[in-house]
């Protein structure tokens, strides 16, 4: 069966359908500390009758009412902020009338509405993350049925100023203004007084991230009583079930303890904000239980420490308005203190894969000779591919193939030899690539990264890279992996431009190229690296040691697996 138009045309708003083992999880915004110990007694205590009968909203309504300071009759008790929102679209918005909201605010409501047949209109940011105003009073036109507030805002954590709400308020009557005030218990900033001035308003509430009742599922709505009774037509009368009712009379019961714990977040938050901008991030000011931090072309590398460490933070979808963005809910102080830990800036190793990671000889090697003897007519040595290999200024094995070719007296176009190169090497993952063999030990590696960020700058294309890896049971231990693909044509080494781009990505307080050849070296020396040789196994002669020390090698490896020992000598040397 197909849905209506409306919902078929929708993205809709997708979660995972079971849990991941995270040690630490703050890419949701719930809160860390958990609830009340008084909310675990009362779950303990309910009877077969709790479960068993439908509930009686009365005593949790007047709970919700006192501690906003309202009446009774102000108060909808809904299945989370969610269903407060939904039903307000539902009640208020026809189809074709407008819903307005900023371009980068909470979602829901955008599904919502374009599930009533609804029209979205986003009034971007100007500056961020700076509430647009006048933008967004100029977009408060006839067609703008619901005004979507969210204050504390989610994802960027802004405040909107009691002025522009003011001015908001003024341009919108006849329409509904929907203020999600969800974060707001963690600003002290409410705009709950306003419920009481104006019939078209309406304050959503969730018990979700501040008195930690995410998976109970509880909020509510707080407007005119007239509304409220209007809400009561449309949300399904038995939505909040009786444990989640429990639950939240007894959090509200003890609301002291989200007080005490709001200063120590608040605290943790502040604590964050400044390793944060140590690190060099822009950290956006934040209202609520989260920080929005701009990492640049960094957040890659921060947001895989951090899953590598099992901590789970949100990352933006490249092409956003939030690229390159991570919100990170505050954690406990154990967690903050985990997150420093395993963020410490640490020296970066960065690994050539040919002749250094991987043996290519059957496999590249193999790749030259063949296509060399299909258009010379003739072989050619292991001795001769070295030796041009040595000369430097090849920037990959077309080149040098190329190269050889012209050496010996054939003019043979580019993309030939590059189309026979790869039907020998590639086939589409069915080459003599699954020839290629590891010259590194996973152990010696996964010791290292303990102590160092280890990444990967290769002439290889990503898809070949990557088949490697994979095979190898490798590509965790390297981030970021970077290869021909991430670095504009004529750009390879020597040129230092995708060491740099390492660089860029990454965070160290220095950085060691490994290369096999000379122009590994020169590619390190230019961008500034430490140098190391690592010997291929084709070619352990010391002549190719005395050309990589030429080019500023300041060692050689005779195996990558030999890297303890020269770090430890270089440890020793600044000691």
């Amino acid at each position: 069966m197909r849905p209506k138009k409306s919902v078929e045309e929708m993205q809709g708003y997708f979660v995972p359908m079971y849990e991941n083992d995270w040690d630490i999880k703050i890419d949701s915004n719930e809160n860390n500390y958990g609830a009340s110990p008084k909310v675990y007694e009362a779950l303990k205590n309910c009877s077969i009758k709790d479960i068993s009968f439908y509930p009686f909203y009365g005593e949790l309504s007047q709970k919700i009412a006192n501690f906003y300071g309202f009446d009774i009759n102000n108060i909808k008790v809904t299945n989370g902020a969610d269903e407060a929102i939904q039903g307000i679209i539902q009640t208020y918005l026809e189809k074709n009338e407008t819903l307005l909201t900023l371009d980068v605010s909470f979602e829901m409501p955008v599904v919502y509405a374009q599930i009533q047949g609804g029209k979205i209109k986003r009034v971007p940011f100007k500056e961020k993350w700076v509430f647009p105003i006048n933008e967004f009073i100029e977009a408060i036109t006839p067609d703008v049925k619901i005004v979507y507030l969210a204050s504390p805002n989610n994802p960027t954590g802004n405040l909107i100023e009691e002025n522009d709400l003011k001015r908001i308020l003024d341009k919108s009557q006849n329409k509904v203004v929907l203020i999600d005030e969800t974060y707001a218990n963690y600003s002290g900033t409410t705009y709950k007084k306003y419920v009481n001035e104006f019939d078209n308003v309406f304050i959503t509430r969730s018990f979700s991230k501040d008195f930690a009742l995410a998976g109970m599922r509880l909020g509510c709505v707080i407007s005119n009583e007239e509304n409220i009774k209007n809400l009561k037509k449309v949300i399904s009368p038995f939505s909040v079930n009786a444990l989640a009712m429990k639950a939240g009379i007894a959090a509200l019961e003890d609301n002291e303890y989200f007080f005490k714990l709001r200063e120590e977040i608040l605290s943790s938050k502040d604590e964050l904000k400044v390793f944060f901008e140590e690190l060099g991030a822009k950290v956006y000011p934040s209202f609520a239980n989260f920080l929005l931090i701009d990492f640049g072309k960094k957040a890659d590398f921060i947001y895989n420490k951090l899953r590598k460490a099992n901590i789970a933070v949100k990352l933006f979808k490249k092409g956003s308005l939030l690229e390159n963005h991570l919100r990170i809910t505050i954690p406990t102080k154990q967690g903050v203190e985990r997150i420093k830990e395993f963020l410490k800036v640490k020296p970066a190793l960065v690994f050539d894969m040919d002749g250094v990671l991987v043996d290519a000889r059957k496999s590249y090697r193999v790749a030259i000779e063949k296509t060399y003897e299909k258009f010379a007519g003739k072989k050619v040595s292991q001795e001769e591919i070295q030796a041009a290999k040595n000369l430097g200024g090849l920037n990959n094995d077309w080149d040098l193939t190329k190269f050889l070719l012209e050496k010996e007296g054939r003019n043979v176009s580019y993309n030939d030899i590059v189309d026979v190169f790869q039907e020998i090497y590639w086939n589409d993952g069915k080459g003599v690539i699954n020839d290629e063999e590891p010259l590194f030990d996973r152990k010696i590696f996964e010791e290292l990264s303990k102590d160092y960020n280890i990444s990967i700058f290769t002439g290889r294309l990503r898809a070949e890279a990557m088949f490697a890896l994979e095979k190898f049971n490798a590509v965790d231990l390297f981030f970021p992996i970077l290869t021909t693909d991430d670095i504009p044509e004529g750009m390879g080494k020597p040129n230092p431009y995708g060491l740099n781009l390492t660089k860029e990505m990454t965070i160290a307080s220095s950085y060691t190229y490994f290369g096999d050849t000379s122009d590994d070296i020169l590619a390190a020396k230019r961008a500034d690296y430490n140098a190391i040789g690592v010997l291929p196994p084709q070619d352990k002669s010391q002549e190719l040691i005395n050309s990589l020390k030429s080019k500023g090698a300041q060692a050689t490896l005779n195996s990558v697996n030999e890297i303890q020992t020269i770090l430890e000598q270089k440890n020793e040397a600044k000691c």
